[in-house]
């Protein structure tokens, strides 16, 4: 028999709303939260468990489940009903337990039913076989079947619970008011929990849409994004990009350590050339009227540099990467150069590109100092490239 379903109330104010990401909630609306005060509850459930079938499936079904089963203080169970087969989950029942974390309060045949399908899920997959004995047509004694943990999936575990503590430090970042300076990294939770590399696209994609909605917000042309981080300042918006490029530039940095330390397999080496064929540069660039003559260097002086110089000339800007002290060299993939510290990174604009490019090609300490004398504003590269990008310097 499985243990109570329920072991602590959850707050609800501190579950994140779900967000389908479909044209569709303009018009039924986002995630439904309930208040104690509601006119209708009856009214209310039935237009919420609309909306999560509306919106999502089985699968979505017992990932939330899980969730509530996490929040609530029984990992144990949430850990056997992992196993369970996705035909024999209930959504509606699903969408209820979601529905308590988002301020219902069940009633108590609801509640039971809620209990009464966590011990069926598990009784599904830990129920015992029995057996015929060849004589007298007796049953043969229960044994309880063992649960065999699945490697795959206690690496993914893992994954997930680096995820809730990278998900927490971007908490915090907010709670601190997402100031331009901050010190987070990501690897080390990696590093502790020793997290797969090929799981490492679960964190990557999820901080990609993160940094693309931020960008849209910053953009401003999404109403409902904009309302809905209105608290934020366009200042603090930009430090949450900082923040996601820091956190992107983090795992691919984990990546290429725990591939570096992984015996290689003995294969045929990709020519250089060819790992940085798809990137974009603009192999010459003159303008008379600004007195600029530049020719860029080839991409694959960037693939193992630790410095480097590229200016845009379509927007006037200079980028000076550093590599960040995990990787200590910059790698070429497709149209981006990767691991570079975002953080000691920069671009300023040029107001006379002709007379500051002239001290950036001298020698590197001199370059340092006149670049960082530059009085502009400093942002953070995100290591993509374009057709209009000349390669001055890389080392």
């Amino acid at each position: 028999m499985a243990r109570k379903a329920v072991k602590k109330a959850v707050d609800p104010s501190v579950v994140k709303a779900l967000d389908p990401k479909d044209p569709d909630t303009k018009y039924v609306g986002s995630e439904p939260f309930f208040t104690e005060d509601m006119p209708n509850r009856n009214t209310a459930l039935g237009q919420g468990l609309s909306w999560y079938s509306r919106f999502y499936g089985r699968k979505d079904a017992k990932d939330l489940l899980l969730q509530y089963l996490d929040l609530s203080g029984n990992q144990g169970l949430a850990k056997v009903i992992r196993k369970v087969d996705e035909s024999n989950i209930n959504p509606s029942l699903c969408w209820l337990a979601r529905m308590t974390l988002r301020g219902l309060k069940l009633t108590e045949s609801e509640s039971q039913r809620l209990k009464d399908e966590v011990n069926r899920l598990v009784l599904t997959v830990q129920e015992p076989e029995e057996k015929l004995s060849q004589t007298g047509g007796k049953k043969a004694e229960v044994k309880e079947v063992a649960v065999r943990a699945n490697v795959q999936e206690i690496m993914k575990e893992r994954t997930r619970e680096a995820a809730g503590e990278i998900e927490g430090m971007f908490d915090d970042f907010i709670l601190a008011g997402a100031k331009s300076t901050f010190n987070y990294k990501p690897i080390d939770e990696l590093a502790k929990k020793n997290v797969l590399p090929q799981h490492i696209n679960i964190l990557v994609s999820i901080w990609q849409k993160r940094r693309d909605e931020f960008e849209a917000v910053l953009e401003g042309k999404d109403s409902q994004l904009v309302q809905g981080y209105a608290h934020l300042t366009k200042t603090q918006v930009k430090n949450v990009l900082k923040l996601c490029e820091q956190f992107l530039s983090d795992f691919n940095s984990y990546v290429s350590i725990k591939k570096a330390n992984k015996a290689p397999r003995a294969r045929k080496a990709v020519p250089i050339e060819k790992v940085v064929s798809k990137l974009k540069y603009l192999k010459t660039f003159k303008d008379t009227a600004m007195k600029l003559d530049l020719t860029s260097l080839h991409p694959v002086k960037l693939h193992g540099a630790s410095e480097a110089w590229v200016y845009d000339t379509a927007k006037r800007k200079l980028h000076h990467y550093i590599a960040d002290e995990y990787s200590k060299a910059f790698t070429v993939k497709g149209n981006t150069i990767i691991g570079f510290d975002s953080k000691a990174s920069e671009v300023k604009t040029l107001r006379k590109p002709a007379e500051q490019l002239k001290e950036i090609m001298g020698s590197k300490p001199a370059a340092r100092k006149y670049f960082k004398e530059i009085k502009a504003v400093a942002t953070n590269p995100n290591g993509r490239f374009n057709d209009a990008m000349i390669i001055l310097k890389a080392f």
